[in-house]
C-alpha cells in the first residue's frame, strides 16, 4: 500500500493524472483489493486504474474467483468484448 500511496502523492501525479496499479493478484491471501482502494482513496488526486484479474458478469466482479460483489466504480475492459459502459 505504501508504494501505491507514494505514486498517488508523487509530485508528478496531479488532478489530470492516471495512476495504474497492476499485479494485484499477488495480494491474494494477504489483502483484498477493495481494502487497498479504501486505504489509498484519500490520496487519489486524479484517477486510479486497477488492473483487476478476475471475472465480470451482470455487474458482479469476482477477484480470482474468490468473492463476489466488489464493484467500486468499476468499468470492465474484457478481452472478448472491449469496454462495457
Amino acid at each position: 500500500m505504501q508504494q501505491v500511496t507514494e505514486a498517488l502523492t508523487s509530485s508528478k501525479a496531479d488532478e489530470s493524472s492516471v495512476v495504474a496499479v497492476y499485479g494485484v493478484a499477488s495480494l491474494f491471501g494477504f489483502c483484498r483489493v477493495s481494502e487497498l482502494v479504501s486505504r489509498v482513496e484519500s490520496s487519489i488526486r486524479g484517477r486510479l486504474l486497477v488492473f483487476f484479474p478476475g471475472e465480470h458478469e451482470n455487474n458482479t466482479y469476482r477477484f480470482l474467483d474468490a468473492r463476489e460483489g466488489w464493484n467500486y466504480l468499476a468499468v470492465p475492459i474484457t478481452s472478448d468484448e472491449g469496454v462495457k459502459a
